[in-house]
């Protein structure tokens, strides 16, 4: 009688090549999973950005190219009150006053460590990070633009927060860029080459609106 079946040499050899077609897909598929977990995150924080600032006009007359400097920490009393950046997200978002601060104790690879940035840490996770004076040079970033709106100024917004990496999306193919070390990539092509999705993208803040700034950034926002 003919026995049905798999010699034990044909199973081995089926799972050597299942091996190898894993070996080959499973790297490309983690990093395009990476991209779309990283593309939906950025495109949230543009939305809630956006929100806030045109929200804010309004209620009470002022987007982000009316904000003045900072002048205290995330936690205090009177931020509520403040025509800052801190005092804009506190009354139109939903922030996490323990994780947030006013610079110099945050993670290193979130803020820009050679600076006094405030970071602000939403309660889904993600986090935005601005310097204190994000107006100080007020007449460059109400400077309007061709297009009609402000110049603006930049943020790195991180869609997971302290969760690493922690490092930024650039198109300069560099895998370890952090925030405190940003080389612009405004006028690079984002081929697939030079491509680094992280989970850190900039975003520049013009009056209502907020936008991905760089090329990274865009390329995430329009895929």
């Amino acid at each position: 009688m003919k026995k049905i079946g798999f010699t034990l040499a044909e199973v081995l050899v089926t799972l050597a090549i299942i091996g190898v077609v894993a070996t080959m897909t499973l790297p490309a598929l983690m990093t395009n999973t990476q991209e779309q977990q990283a593309k939906t995150g950025l495109k949230k924080g543009i939305n809630t950005l956006t929100e806030a600032a045109q929200t804010n006009q309004a209620i009470d007359g002022f987007d982000y190219a009316g904000l003045r400097e900072e002048s205290g920490a995330v936690s205090d009393d009177d931020v509520e009150t403040q025509q800052s950046m801190t005092g804009l997200l506190v009354n139109r978002t939903q922030i996490d006053y323990r994780a947030s601060n006013n610079g110099g104790s945050g993670d290193a690879n979130l803020v820009d460590a050679t600076a006094a940035n405030y970071v602000v840490f939403f309660r889904d996770g993600s986090a935005v990070s601005y310097p204190r004076a994000a107006q100080a040079n007020i007449a460059e970033a109400n400077a309007i633009e061709p297009d009609g709106l402000a110049h603006g100024f930049g943020v790195v917004y991180d869609y997971n927060g302290v969760k690493k990496p922690n490092l930024l999306s650039n198109c300069h193919g560099n895998t370890t860029m952090t925030a405190d070390s940003f080389v612009s990539d405004e006028d690079r092509e984002c081929s697939k080459a030079n491509r680094v999705i992280k989970d850190q993208f900039g975003i520049r803040l013009r009056g209502p609106f907020a936008f991905p700034n760089g090329a990274a950034a865009r390329w995430a926002f329009e895929n």
